[in-house]
C-alpha cells in the first residue's frame, strides 16, 4: 500500500488531504487521486520518500507520495 498526501491547491481540488493506493508506479497513481485530472496531476511538484521524483518511478508497498501544487508568485 502506498501512502499519498497532497498539499496546496491540490489537497483543496480533491477534498482529501491522505489517502492510499496499491499501485506499482507514479504514472498508475496519477489516475487515482480524486478530482484531479491525470493532465493537472501532471502540473504537480512530485516527491517519493522525501526526495524528488519522476512519473515513470517505481513504487513498493510503504512508499509515501506527496503532490505540491507548484508555488506561483511575483
Amino acid at each position: 500500500m502506498v501512502r499519498v498526501k497532497l498539499f496546496g491547491t491540490a489537497r483543496l481540488k480533491a477534498g482529501v488531504g491522505t489517502f492510499e493506493r496499491e499501485v506499482r508506479s507514479v504514472d498508475e497513481l496519477m489516475d487515482c487521486i480524486p478530482n484531479i485530472t491525470r493532465r493537472e496531476a501532471k502540473d504537480l511538484v512530485l516527491l517519493v520518500n522525501g526526495k524528488p521524483a519522476g512519473r515513470r518511478s517505481r513504487l513498493k508497498d510503504g512508499d509515501e507520495v506527496v503532490f505540491l501544487s507548484p508555488a506561483g508568485g511575483g
